[in-house]
């Protein structure tokens, strides 16, 4: 797919998509819950649930303390390491992040979720090439999960390769139709490459899905500014 004129895109959502999904992931797989097992995990593991309530209450630097403290006494517990790196991403601090993600990962804990979460924080770096690379390891233990073929789809996007965002766009919404969001960049890919009629298609889907989105609405603007 060859681009006519110059994008412009709205700036790739990386921060609103991982602050929205992973706080509903974390607390469907966290301390909470007490135990996950992944798929190359050796056991079991459980964290500290005085850590996730703080961090649900919005207490990241109490949450990053206790976690802190509990992994002295285990430091090779995946969750933990897990979950430490998810509140540093919270608090905008993608180096640390991505560093614990990789503890975790070391340490057996490996699924689509952490994956998930790897190549946004990669993405929120600019690191786009580890960022697709992430998501295709995530891709390769969960392949049917739409999350990771949205965020491959967007990190292709912003590296500005376009055949590769829209296959992954379309896997996206084949796995999960009412996904608002791959169908929105689906369609402004398709507006600025002034294929009308997909756009459109897009645009009808997610007002089928909301009537009133915004998301149409801009993709139909699009559509009438080229």
């Amino acid at each position: 797919m060859q681009q006519n004129k110059k994008r412009t895109y709205h700036p790739i959502l990386f921060s609103f998509y991982f602050l929205i999904l992973l706080y509903f992931i974390l607390d469907a797989t966290g301390c909470v819950k007490g135990v996950v097992r992944t798929e190359n995990s050796t056991g079991e593991w459980k964290c500290d649930e005085d850590a996730d309530q703080i961090m649900m209450r919005g207490d990241y630097q109490g949450s990053i303390l206790i976690h802190e403290r509990f992994l002295e006494r285990q430091p090779d517990n995946g969750l933990a390491l897990y979950h430490l790196g998810y509140i540093y991403g919270l608090t905008g601090e993608h180096d640390k992040e991505i560093s614990f993600y990789q503890r975790a990962i070391s340490s057996g804990y490996r699924n689509g979720i952490i994956l998930f979460n790897l190549g946004m924080a990669y993405g929120e770096l600019g690191d786009l090439s580890d960022s697709i690379n992430t998501f295709k390891r995530g891709i390769e233990i969960d392949p049917d999960n739409p999350d990771l073929h949205f965020g491959l789809g967007m990190a292709y996007q912003r590296s500005s390769s376009f055949d590769q965002a829209e296959m992954e766009f379309l896997k996206t919404v084949e796995l999960s139709p009412d996904n608002l969001d791959a169908r929105f960049y689906l369609g402004l890919q398709y507006a600025d490459n002034g294929d009308n009629e997909k756009a459109r298609e897009q645009a009808m889907e997610i007002m089928k899905i909301n009537r009133d989105s915004a998301f149409a609405k801009e993709i139909l603007a699009r559509i009438k500014e080229r």
